[in-house]
């Protein structure tokens, strides 16, 4: 499906990461973002024992001076990590009920302190996409910001997720909005856009976060999440994302990123 989009948007949530403690159900068809630190360990906990774990970046040995510390018991159905230094980045995969379920490490922002998979239940997902969870938009938001480090360091990570650079800008009073990069997860039809916005003028704005969208020819695509915190700084640019998926109806829209992509944006105020 190919439209046009003229221009402008934001988007909005408040607190993207629900907090240190995370529970996700089971799907291997999705990359897991795990935040790493350094002053405490992550534990991750499978509902059952863990037949095996590969990784890279990761070590049981602190000798070897890892990015990231492992620690996990053969037979046990938990393990933790822990970042040995700032900007660590690494990889693993964990095999369990002869599945393979792929995770991403990352060191830097509020870590996560565990997290907990439990069985999925009820109807199988439509096998033409991923599963439309807030968790699972979460995930894609943590690949976007986190993308450039994983593609650099572990390339498979990245393979799957398409990327544009459009670097459209569209100008509206003192606003101007500059579409950076947008990223599309065909699995989930879903699209994440990264976009500065600038506020030239002299006084604070505001902006109901919630009410933000893309724009696509005459239809509104309303942002399923997004970082946008309603505030634009006056003489200051911000950066935020934005994720959409299918059509405003719930219908798949399958979104080309050959469209020309622009924001839409509800009233601007003043404080």
């Amino acid at each position: 499906m190919e439209l046009r989009f003229v221009v402008l948007s934001l988007l909005t949530v408040g607190a993207l990461r629900a907090g240190p403690v995370q529970r996700y159900p089971l799907d291997d068809r999705r990359l897991y973002t795990v935040h790493v630190g350094t002053d405490a360990p992550t534990t991750v906990m499978f509902p059952g024992p863990i037949s095996a774990l590969d990784a890279a970046g990761i070590s049981g040995k602190p000798e070897d001076e890892p990015p990231v510390l492992l620690s996990h018991q053969e037979g046990a159905r938990f393990f933790s990590v822990r970042a040995l230094k700032a900007g660590a980045v690494a990889a693993g995969n964990v095999i369990y009920r002869d599945r393979v379920y792929a995770f991403a490490f990352v060191a830097g922002g509020e870590s996560d302190r565990s997290i907990t998979f439990y069985e999925a239940t009820g109807t199988a997902p439509d096998k033409a996409m991923g599963p439309r969870t807030p968790e699972r938009f979460l995930g894609l938001l943590d690949q976007v910001r986190e993308f450039e480090a994983i593609a650099a360091q572990y390339p498979a990570l990245a393979q799957g997720i398409e990327q544009s650079s459009p670097g459209t800008e569209a100008v509206a009073g003192p606003i101007t909005v500059i579409i950076d990069q947008v990223f599309r997860f065909p699995e989930e039809d879903a699209l994440v856009f990264r976009v500065r916005i600038e506020n030239r003028g002299n006084r604070d704005l505001r902006y109901p976060p919630n009410h933000l969208g893309v724009r696509v020819g005459e239809i509104t695509f309303p942002a399923a999440l997004t970082d946008a915190s309603g505030l634009l700084p006056a003489g200051r640019s911000i950066r935020i994302s934005l994720l959409i998926v299918g059509n405003p109806d719930g219908s798949p829209a399958h979104l080309s990123l050959k469209n020309s992509f622009a924001l839409a944006m509800p009233p601007i105020t003043s404080p």
